[in-house]
């Protein structure tokens, strides 16, 4: 333990101990775990992306996950909560959906709804879980 630990405040290690520790860039597991999260802390915001896609699937529009989570993100009605996380090197992060998370908010919303007019996109999550299935 360095001697700088030591100076640190009490609450300030505490809150350390307390946040998910990843390594940075994320792996692909941990951006999955991190969506989970950030779906559990947000369940209001992702209601309205849920409606929303719901309302373009009906009026016969294919639905853009990228397009959900700029608009969640530029008009949602809803303030976002991120996921706090540290990496490797004890820097604090705070994760946020994004458009890199489009393929999970993708299967996410097809897990719920199958008949929903969104395409999927060839995704590394695909390839991620093709892997363990061999």
């Amino acid at each position: 333990m360095d001697v700088d630990d030591y100076t640190q405040p009490l609450e300030s290690v505490m809150r350390q101990e307390r946040l998910a520790m990843y390594p940075v860039p994320l792996r692909l597991q941990d951006r999955q775990e991190l969506f989970k999260l950030w779906c559990e802390l947000n369940p209001r915001a992702l209601r309205q992306i849920e409606l929303t896609a719901l309302a373009i699937d009906q009026r016969g529009i294919r639905v853009s996950a990228k397009y959900l989570i700029e608009k969640q993100r530029y008009e949602g009605a809803v303030k976002l909560v991120g996921v706090p996380f540290v990496d490797g090197n004890g820097v604090e992060h705070v994760y946020g959906i994004n458009n890199t998370d489009t393929p999970l908010l993708a299967r996410w919303l097809l897990k719920r709804h199958p008949k929903l007019n969104i395409k999927l996109r060839n995704s590394i999550y695909d390839k991620e879980n093709n892997h363990h299935e061999a």
